[in-house]
């Protein structure tokens, strides 16, 4: 009731534009909570839902509105200055809507259907069969017949088996579980939800019909395979999922339950965590393919991702199948040849046995089938117009099939600098998989099937490339193994992880010790004892503790949910930028927070008049502006404990802390050049503000903006605290002094080495400060406030003080240590 006492006081003193412009800022940041909270529901959805859902509908068009209602806050707040928002979000929209009715065709697609040489979607028939399919529009000879069973009947499988609430219940915070015995415990139960699934009687009779129409004779062998949605795009997969071989059309249905199960294998959790893949990403679909009586089998690259030459193949060959290959449990012959028209061998590796040191196969691919591999690699990459990754198999009769298409990732190649030619190696030899240096302590890898680690950063030592070494792969500083395939799964994931690494190094790696550091130079095939390069361990560091980036191919997912702008001092910070719906967010909170910061930092107000005076023995005159009816009562003054506003409060605390002095300095003129001094003590064109000067308050319950302009330099701090940290900040801006340009660029070196340690985002240009702390609880900013109203009060002259570089970290601690009488 008191308040709406003193609101009705407030109407009638404050000047309208003001209150009109906070409540606007208000009612923006009111639906910046709502919106949040939409996206953190919708967040949840699409990581288990597919993104046509009904479900999804509703709070996406909620999104949108309420979206556009905040644009158009933030115009009456700046003058129309972000018009461009509306056309930024009618694009947005009309390109969610028509996702949205894309994917709804989904609930009519087909649960089986047939790879042809037509286009296929990989959101229905998975990235496996759409590579497939597009492989037969060029070669429909060499592409055996196909089915797959579609992502439509996955979710089926959960919805008639109702899966889904103890899908998320078992997913609820596996990322964060460390126990190795709880995490697989966790795995097996998911496993185990398909396995022990009835797969739905339409399902069923469709993998019996298709298989009969492909298997007139009734004695065809099957190799059944995964085909997520997610699977060969970005990111290959390789190696996560399982496959069922020689699989018996009477075992069909089982074999699909299997394949669907190992989406939750141990390895392609972790690996799916290590990659910020969704679940909703890894909709499984099916493939069943006829088995080729293989006489050879193999993996090509149309470029050598491992060579700094550009005009390279490279081919992997065994005898019979490719799969202990592709796997890593099978060493392969290795060819290199060139990738223009004409034909020519330019190295052949043979595989050798590690027990006897021979060539561990006496028959070789036929120079026939090289040929037409290369040729037909050649004409795949040009009809698609990039490098291809293609797995093929010679038939007995020597017919060539053409098994596995997809885009080979193929990072740029820079020239390495080159290797020091006066320092020997303890090992030369191997294949690079992935460039780089590395340093690190030495970890020996005693199970590849469940390899750990002990300690970030190690230089792993395993005897065999096993895909389940993926799990550590993100947490390594570089990977040797003794034997290993450069065209294996294991080797995809190296480079799709950045990973220094050699395969093929032989038993010699053995050599080095658990514990002992090595550094490893993967481009020129050489380790060595010791530390050779401590510079390479700062880029390592970033590398290991690099944000996850979302890789969701999910269209939604990124019209509604993915952030782009994440820099908000960027050139790039601006409307045309925003690529989704939570950049506009993004975008219109930062812009309304900065014209409240600037809100403040405006003179001759119209409602000088009506501020009133604050009571304090602190020697700085300042007037408030109540905008909400936060003083108890109403009179020319008013007591700062009189003042009912949270950030007010927490930055008086810090003012007025009885052990900071806010006592000036006695500043002497022979301390100033003569040619400052007219300017820096008698005034001057950009002279300081006299004694008899106003500093400005604004408050409100919850906001705060003080615009502080001290004997020789200006502070700002504009802040929103309140119990919903989505809402909360605390900027801060400080610019001038009355000492020369080097006193005042320490002091703001030293402002920002403070205000770095209390957690603030911080742009300092010359001796301008701008800082900033976004999104944190109540109790934390509040915190930071205290922190500022004594740092206001330390660093007031300390521009006069730091008269060399070294004070500025000394001063820092005698702050960060409340030593404040050091300041005085």
């Amino acid at each position: 009731m008191n308040r709406q006492i003193n609101r009705m006081h407030v109407d009638s003193d404050v000047d309208f534009s003001s209150r009109y412009r906070y409540e606007t800022f208000r009612s923006l940041l009111k639906k910046n909570s709502t919106v949040l909270q939409l996206m953190a529901d919708l967040e949840v959805d699409l990581n288990f839902n597919r993104q046509g859902g009904r479900g999804i509908h509703r709070p996406a068009r909620e999104l949108l509105d309420t979206t556009l209602l905040m644009a158009e806050e933030l115009n009456i707040l700046t003058a129309d200055k972000h018009r461009k928002l509306y056309a930024v979000l009618e694009n947005l929209s009309q390109r969610i809507r028509k996702e949205m009715e894309r994917e709804a065709e989904i609930d009519e697609a087909p649960l089986a259907m047939q790879v042809s040489a037509e286009p296929a979607d990989a959101r229905l028939v998975g990235g496996k069969a759409a590579g497939l399919a597009a492989v037969m529009q060029v070669y429909p000879a060499m592409t055996p017949p196909a089915f797959v069973i579609t992502s439509k009947a996955y979710r089926l499988l959960i919805e008639e088996n109702h899966l889904e609430e103890n899908l998320r219940l078992l997913m609820k915070d596996l990322e964060v579980v460390t126990d190795i015995d709880a995490f697989t415990s966790r795995t097996y139960a998911l496993r185990n939800l398909f396995l022990e699934a009835r797969v739905p009687k339409s399902v069923s009779e469709l993998i019996a019909a298709q298989a009969s129409e492909l298997d007139r004779s009734g004695d065809v062998r099957w190799a059944v395979r995964s085909s997520a949605t997610c699977e060969d795009q970005e990111l290959s997969f390789a190696g996560q999922f399982d496959s069922a071989l020689d699989v018996s059309t009477d075992h069909l249905e089982q074999a699909y339950k299997q394949v669907v199960a190992s989406c939750f294998s141990d390895r392609a959790v972790r690996y799916r965590f290590a990659n910020g893949i969704r679940e909703a990403d890894i909709q499984m679909a099916v493939l069943f393919m006829p088995m080729v009586d293989a006489d050879f089998s193999g993996v090509i690259y149309t470029d050598d991702p491992v060579s700094t030459n550009d005009s390279q193949m490279l081919i992997n060959a065994v005898p019979g199948l490719a799969q202990q290959m592709i796997q890593g449990a099978q060493p392969a012959d290795i060819y290199r040849l060139e990738k223009n028209d004409t034909f020519r061998l330019i190295e052949s590796v043979a595989a050798i046995d590690s027990q006897n040191g021979q060539p561990l196969y006496e028959r070789k691919l036929p120079e026939t089938a090289l040929r037409q591999i290369v040729e037909t690699s050649r004409e795949l990459c040009l009809r698609f117009g990039h490098e291809m990754d293609i797995e093929w198999s010679l038939a007995q009769d020597g017919r060539m099939w053409l098994l596995q298409g997809r885009q080979l990732q193929v990072h740029a190649k820079k020239r390495h600098r080159p290797p020091d030619k006066k320092a020997v190696a303890d090992i030369e030899g191997g294949i690079t998989i992935f460039p780089g240096r590395a340093e690190g302590p030495v970890e020996h890898i005693s199970d590849e099937q469940s390899p750990v680690i002990q300690q970030k950063g190690a230089v792993a030592v395993a005897r065999s490339a096993a895909p389940q070494l993926v799990k550590i792969l993100p947490h390594l500083g570089a990977l040797i193994v003794e034997t290993g395939n450069p065209v294996g799964h294991l080797a995809t994931l190296a480079r799709e992880q950045s990973v220094p690494c050699l395969f093929r190094v032989g038993p010699g790696i053995w050599r080095f010790k658990p514990g002992a550091v090595v550094s490893v130079d993967a481009t020129h095939r050489r380790i060595y004892r010791g530390s050779r390069w401590p510079e390479v361990r700062e880029r390592m560091r970033t590398r290991l503790l690099a944000e996850k980036v979302h890789r969701s191919p999910d269209p939604l997912y990124h019209l509604l949910l993915a952030l782009n702008l994440t820099d908000p001092y960027s050139s790039g910070f601006k409307a045309k930028k925003c690529l989704s719906i939570h950049d506009v967010i993004r975008f219109i909170h930062e812009m309304a927070v900065r014209s409240m910061f600037d809100f403040g930092d405006r003179q001759n107000r119209p409602w000088k008049s009506r501020a009133i005076g604050i009571e304090t023995p602190i020697p700085i005159k300042i007037k408030l502006l109540d905008l909400d009816g936060s003083i108890a009562h109403r009179g020319k003054t008013a007591q700062p404990q009189e003042i009912d506003s949270v950030p007010f409060g927490a930055l008086w605390r810090g003012v007025s802390d009885p052990r900071v002095l806010w006592q000036p300095r006695t500043l002497r003129a022979m301390d100033l050049m003569p040619s400052d001094f007219e300017e820096r003590v008698m005034g001057g064109e950009k002279g300081p503000r006299r004694r008899r000067a106003t500093n400005y308050l604004i408050v409100a319950q919850d906001y705060l903006n003080f615009n502080a302009r001290f004997a020789y330099h200006y502070a700002m701090i504009d802040a929103v605290v309140g119990p919903w940290p989505e809402n909360n900040h605390v900027n801060f801006r400080m610019r001038g002094g009355g000492g020369g340009d080097a006193g005042r660029i320490r002091r703001a070196s030293f402002i920002e080495r403070v205000m770095r340690h209390y957690g603030f985002g911080v742009d300092r240009r010359q001796d301008l400060i701008t800082a900033w702390f976004r999104y944190h609880s109540q109790q934390a900013s509040e915190e930071v406030l205290e922190m500022l109203g004594r740092l206001m009060a330390c660093g007031r002259q300390l521009d006069m003080l730091l008269t060399g570089d070294e004070m500025v970290k000394r001063y820092a601690d005698q702050f960060l240590n409340e030593n404040y009488r050091a300041f005085a």
